[in-house]
């Protein structure tokens, strides 16, 4: 589970610079959202509260000029004002912002007070802007008999009123007021200072990443676009006055300087080898030719020197004319064979209608030589037509034919094919002789390469140049009881 997770949390996250600017930027802004909010619920958590502090704060202020009032009532008098208004102030002087008074229903205020007011001098009348709202509070607390309240929201702050029936007759009232201010509170304009600078930032750093990223970006499509139009070795990249990108770019500009200095040493090192190759392979040609010439020549030697001893004995010296002669047409063959595999003459590409019977044709060329040597001689063809050089064809098959029958002991068998396929013409060669040393396989091809001491080591070699004229390859498969010969084709079928 854990790892799924890990696993889903690496594919949601970007994959790219740009993509993780964006991604920064978005967690940024739901971070100054969530903030904000925060900040908007805690302004709107602290005014609630106030307001339902002020709730509580008038009633018990109400309820204690009630209280005094029964303590300090006494009877009618000059001085009946002067003990209520007294009252009121003893009932509220611990009640932080609370005013309030006695309402004589129906008449007037018969007290008023506002112990805690923070202006200057005492305040001894009621407020003239909410005498009405007062009135209809009081009024209503004595003509029913039960406590009144009533709030009253402003644009700038919520008035909190409150009244208590004190006796009914004369109908009497306690009321308290209390105002919460909101818009112009401290904690409102810190709230809103808040916010601004929050908005301010978040703005700010939109701004900021926003040019950040299209830099980033705008200088990345240019190394891209640089990139993708050199061939074949980096190029040098000019640096974009970004800090953190001109290191990589300065890293890619060494690391193509090397992979141009290694590439510079590969292309010595594989002409080097190229060269020691080609002089390799001259080498053997070189002492091939040397050999294959050096027997013939020497045989040559010395029937001409039977001959020059034979003196009148005529048919001593017509039988080493004979072998000179013999061994002249050995090297002669050896030339066409050596010019042959050298020689590259272009194929001249005609329909063969019947790829059977053509197959079948070689085959019965060396159906006596198989049988003298004890070899059983089969084909197997695709039916239909291709389009092929016949001549350098039948010569490539002519060769492979021939190297299996000299490779298979008596009582063995080579078998001729050609399969057809939607694009190439296979023709295979297969034996069951003694198959090739493993010495020789790497150059099995090449000239000269044979395992047999009578041969040039020609045949396959021009059987290679023969598939490579015509665009295809000549390949052999080693098997465990003989080796099988591809030549391989690529024209399609007609």
């Amino acid at each position: 589970m854990r790892r799924q997770f890990a696993s889903l949390v690496q594919k949601a996250l970007p994959h790219s610079i740009a993509g993780w600017f964006a991604f920064c930027w978005a967690a940024f802004l739901l971070a100054a959202v969530l903030v904000g909010a925060l900040l908007l619920s805690l302004y709107w958590e602290t005014t609630a509260e106030r307001v339902r502090h002020g709730s509580s704060a008038i009633i018990r202020g109400c309820e204690a000029i009630a209280a005094d009032y029964r303590m300090s009532r006494g009877g009618p008098g000059p001085d009946l004002q002067k003990r209520l208004t007294a009252a009121v102030q003893i009932a509220l002087r611990n009640l932080e912002g609370v005013e309030g008074g006695i309402w004589q229903a129906g008449k007037r205020s018969l007290a008023y007070a506002f112990p805690t007011y923070e202006g200057t001098g005492e305040k001894t009348d009621v407020p003239p802007a909410e005498e009405p709202s007062i009135r209809e509070a009081a009024e209503a607390a004595a003509r029913n008999g039960a406590p009144f309240s009533r709030r009253i929201a402003g644009r700038t702050q919520t008035l909190l009123l409150y009244a208590c029936p004190l006796e009914p007759a004369p109908p009497l009232a306690a009321w308290t007021m209390m105002r919460i201010t909101t818009a112009g509170s401290q904690a409102y304009i810190q709230a809103i200072a808040g916010l601004s600078v929050l908005m301010i930032v978040v703005l700010g750093s939109a701004a900021g990443l926003g040019n950040v990223l299209y830099g980033w970006s705008r200088r990345l499509r240019q190394l891209e676009a640089e990139l993708a139009a050199s061939s074949g070795e980096l190029p040098r990249l000019a640096p974009t006055g970004q800090q953190d990108l001109d290191r990589i770019i300065d890293a890619i500009n060494r690391a193509g300087a090397r992979l141009a200095e290694a590439r510079a040493k590969a292309d010595a090192l594989t002409r080097e080898a190229g060269e020691a190759k080609r002089l390799a392979m001259l080498g053997r040609i070189m002492a091939g030719i040397a050999h294959e010439i050096r027997n013939p020549v020497a045989a040559m030697r010395l029937k001409a020197e039977n001959a020059m001893a034979a003196g009148q004995d005529a048919s001593r010296k017509d039988r080493a004319l004979q072998a000179i002669v013999e061994q002249i047409e050995r090297l002669e063959n050896l030339l066409q064979n050596l010019l042959s595999s050298v020689k590259r003459s272009p194929p001249q590409p005609g329909l063969v209608a019947d790829i059977t019977a053509f197959l079948a044709e070689r085959a019965e060329l060396f159906r006596e030589q198989a049988a003298a040597h004890g070899v059983q001689l089969d084909t197997s063809a695709c039916a239909g037509a291709a389009c092929f050089d016949p001549k350098l064809i039948a010569q490539a098959i002519d060769n492979l034919t021939l190297n299996a029958i000299q490779n298979t002991p008596a009582g063995g068998r080579v078998t001729l094919s050609a399969q057809c396929s939607k694009n190439n013409l296979v023709f295979s060669v297969a034996d069951t002789g003694f198959g090739v040393p493993e010495a020789m396989r790497d150059h099995l091809f090449e000239p000269f390469a044979s395992g047999r001491a009578e041969g040039t080591g020609l045949g396959l070699a021009i059987v290679r140049e023969i598939a490579s004229a015509h665009g295809g390859c000549a390949r052999a498969i080693h098997r465990p009881n003989g080796t099988t010969f591809i030549l391989e084709l690529p024209w399609r079928a007609s």
